[in-house]
């Protein structure tokens, strides 16, 4: 679906670094903010500004995301901070209703 969206948009040249992005949104909104009782499914939104582009995953959760410090033999723990030296910003946001939209933009200029 990003490659789709991006390539129709004529932002193909930002797949890589956007796939990642929406990699490591994705995997930490299964991993902390799916709950069993939760109703409402993830969801991936992309959105295009005339000057920047916006990945955005929501989930049922209202748990900030915190930025862990990796153990550097670990294999999780760092997905925040790909997020942060990829993207020209991130940040969360919580949503009306319950749960968390978590976002990360790209200038596109």
């Amino acid at each position: 679906m990003t490659k789709d969206t991006l390539t129709r948009w004529s932002l193909g040249d930002f797949y890589d670094d956007a796939a990642v992005v929406v990699s490591e949104l994705v995997t930490n909104a299964i991993r902390y903010g799916l709950c069993p009782t939760a109703h409402d499914p993830l969801r991936l939104v992309l959105a295009r500004y005339e000057s920047q582009l916006v990945c955005m995953v929501t989930d049922p959760t209202d748990t900030a995301p915190k930025m862990q410090d990796p153990d550097w033999v670990a294999e999780t723990g760092r997905g925040l901070h790909i997020i942060e030296a990829i993207s020209r910003a991130w940040g969360w946001t919580p949503l009306l209703g319950g749960g968390k939209a978590v976002w990360a933009s790209f200038s596109i200029i």
